[in-house]
């Protein structure tokens, strides 16, 4: 058991150290591209104002798509290096017992998640990259309507679909599945059953 949990607690340090590397790789980025701009001004090559402009409307819509595009691959890299579930060759009654869950849950949520990184990240990078290029006010607007349309497809595809089954180590709160599992709603009803005849006697 000791090894199963330890095992549970490193995987899931490596889960969640993707958003801290993602959080550093997109400042990284978005640095860099500060500094590119500012070297283009320096050098005459665009205008000053202007790239200013087009780096306050831009920035945040592309801090977003490589924050998401770096998620997407490390995510991409976990599942080829343990698998969809995660935790499929750990105990699954510890993982029922403690977390609420079997890895089946941890694997939807996962494969869900992936979906949705692919979508906010690589697709909206490559949107934002080719209208930037057109006019940084245009690529603003779009930016602004594809994470409107983004949060109704996270909201509709990960959390409506997964609303009943997340983890405690996922951000859940109640072991929903007690509540709701047949086997554990019977012996709530039995014990009610036998509270209520003890209670005549």
């Amino acid at each position: 058991m000791k090894d199963d949990k330890d095992l549970f607690l490193k995987r899931m340090f490596e889960y969640k150290a993707q958003y801290v590397f993602a959080s550093v790789i997109s400042f990284m980025m978005i640095g860099l591209w500060a500094c590119m701009l500012r070297f283009l001004e320096i050098k005459n090559i665009i205008d000053g104002e202007n790239a200013a402009c087009g780096f306050f409307y831009v920035s945040p819509f592309l801090a977003f798509a490589i924050f998401n595009t770096v998620t997407y691959l490390y995510s991409k890299y976990l599942v080829k290096k343990y698998g969809a579930d995660l935790f499929g060759d750990l105990d699954q009654n510890w993982l029922k017992e403690h977390q609420g869950f079997d890895s089946s849950a941890f694997g939807e949520i996962f494969t869900r998640l992936i979906q949705c990184r692919k979508v906010a990240g690589p697709y909206m990078l490559a949107v934002i990259a080719v209208t930037s290029l057109i006019h940084t006010g245009f690529a603003a607007f779009v930016g602004l309507v594809y994470i409107i349309a983004y949060v109704f497809y996270r909201e509709t595809y990960l959390d409506i679909a997964i609303a009943d089954k997340v983890p405690r180590s996922m951000g859940g709160g109640v072991i929903v599945s007690r509540i709701i599992d047949r086997e554990f709603t019977d012996k709530i009803d039995q014990l009610s059953k036998n509270l209520e005849q003890t209670k005549k006697k």
